[in-house]
């Protein structure tokens, strides 16, 4: 059975879809990345499988339950999310705020944490790199820190599904590295339903087992990354031009984007035209 069904979403803001007739599934085990150009509503899709949106419509089945019906509680057990952005308001520790994923598992607001809690808390932070913040504030942190945070945080809530929007943004390239590999981890020796929302095609590619291409809103392709880096489609779904070839480590496709050059500029409809013509003459 899927562990994730998804059928027919719409979400959106203000009375307002950003995302129509969505469909997908994700299977214990399983990594899939929703690609798109910007404001395609990757994020969307990724905060309407929480109940995130205010306006929501269609169906959501997770582990054979009806997502809409389920308390915060419920959904706590089963789904962890880490967002794109944060700006911490109150001044938490790392230690605090990775702890904080473990409170929907108590059975009163002053039981305290377990040995099994504390065991976890700890696990994620030695996992994502940040055991030796653990006492800093999060005022203090990069936006790259506070990523990792973000991330030890959803691992300390334990759940069968995990949720990420743009992972690899504030981090630099050791770092991306890292965080995928931890997740590709998670997905084969834990069997956790991993779904991210990325930008990163390449590292998309050599990480997930599955890719879904939005634009406007609505899925254009499904498929496994060697079928979906293809000229063509990349070219409608981002508007761009690209050489693929295959990466020496993986055996899969891998894209350049093809650039026009010095003396070219992009304006806002993405034509191309040469900043200085005069030149030409």
């Amino acid at each position: 059975m899927k562990f994730l069904s998804v059928e027919n979403l719409e979400a959106g803001y203000a009375g307002s879809p950003v995302i129509t007739g969505i469909s997908l599934e994700l299977e214990p085990g399983e990594f899939l990345a929703v690609c798109g150009p910007n404001g395609s509503g990757k994020s969307t899709l990724v905060k309407a499988l929480q109940k995130l949106t205010p306006w929501l419509r269609g169906k959501i089945m997770l582990n054979g339950r009806n997502l809409l019906e389920l308390r915060a509680r419920q959904m706590a057990s089963l789904l962890a999310y880490v967002p794109q952005v944060f700006e911490p308001v109150f001044d938490f520790s790392v230690e605090e705020t990775v702890a904080m994923a473990r409170y929907y598992r108590q059975p009163g607001r002053l039981a305290g944490f377990s040995e099994r809690d504390r065991a976890a808390i700890e696990e994620a932070m030695r996992l994502t790199d940040v055991l030796s913040l653990k006492e800093k504030k999060l005022n203090e942190l990069s936006g790259g820190e506070r990523q990792r945070v973000l991330i030890a945080r959803a691992l300390a809530q334990d759940t069968p599904v995990l949720l990420l929007d743009e992972p690899s943004s504030h981090l630099d390239l050791n770092f991306q590295l890292q965080v995928y590999g931890l997740l590709k981890m998670l997905q084969k020796e834990r069997g956790k339903a991993i779904l991210v929302a990325e930008h990163n095609l390449n590292l998309a590619s050599a990480y997930c087992s599955g890719l879904v291409f939005i634009k406007e809103g609505k899925v254009l392709a499904h498929g496994r990354p060697e079928e979906l880096l293809e000229k063509e489609i990349l070219r409608k779904t981002f508007g761009v031009e690209v050489e693929i070839r295959t990466n020496r480590s993986t055996g899969l496709p891998e894209i350049s984007l093809i650039h026009p050059g010095p003396g070219y500029e992009m304006i806002p409809d993405r034509e191309i035209v040469r900043s200085h013509p005069e030149e030409e003459k």
